[in-house]
């Protein structure tokens, strides 16, 4: 009786070592199905907060349209500053808060995109650089970017500020020797996720 009561007890006090070590470690040792850092639910929490902003052609658009007023507006400002298209549309993954959404996909639900940039000959006078910056200001803030003007720098012929959006969007406005103007875009499910509304199946190999 004594030699069962002792294995009895020595039952119970494994699996109360073997709980306590898997209380305090907390680790995928502890049960076959523990999932890994990057979890199911990281990547649907991540999407969902991409599914309340629009998809990555919508703002595309937005920023397109955007990016021609101010243009126009610069050019009437200092007739003559011409912009000439200077580099294509680039696009690129979403960056560490929203990297659990293209994490094992073949095809990115997300992206960033870089919009073409423009480049005018010649500087903006510095008599009239405020009156300038401050007409992009007022476009910028009516699509949303309402942190800036940043001032990267601002002294006599060279000036330089960037504006961002909550979403991470951000545009660099610039003067010195030429005018360049360019539009990143935060990061945006693409059209054919935000339509699908869901997190794409990781695909099996």
């Amino acid at each position: 009786m004594i030699k069962k009561a002792n294995r009895q007890s020595m039952k119970r006090t494994l699996t109360l070592i073997a709980v306590a070590v898997c209380m305090t470690l907390a680790v995928s040792a502890c049960g076959p199905d523990v999932p890994p850092e990057t979890t199911v639910s990281q990547k649907e929490q991540q999407f969902n907060e991409l599914m309340k902003r629009p998809d990555i052609d919508q703002v595309v658009a937005q920023y397109e349209d955007m990016y021609a007023k101010i243009r126009a507006k610069v050019a009437e400002i200092v007739p003559v500053l011409k912009w000439t298209l200077v580099n294509p549309m680039t696009s690129a993954s979403c960056g560490n808060e929203f990297s659990a959404v293209n994490a094992s996909l073949r095809k990115d639900d997300a992206e960033v995109k870089s919009l073409a940039n423009w480049l005018a000959e010649g500087k903006v006078p510095d008599a009239q650089w405020g009156t300038v910056q401050a007409a992009v200001d007022t476009i910028l803030r009516s699509y949303g970017f309402d942190s800036g003007p940043i001032v990267v720098k601002n002294q006599s012929a060279d000036h330089y500020v960037t504006f961002r959006s909550p979403a991470g969007s951000e545009v660099t406005f610039g003067s010195a020797v030429n005018t360049g103007l360019t539009v990143r875009t935060g990061c945006h499910l693409t059209a054919e996720a935000k339509t699908r509304g869901t997190p794409a199946p990781v695909p099996t190999y």
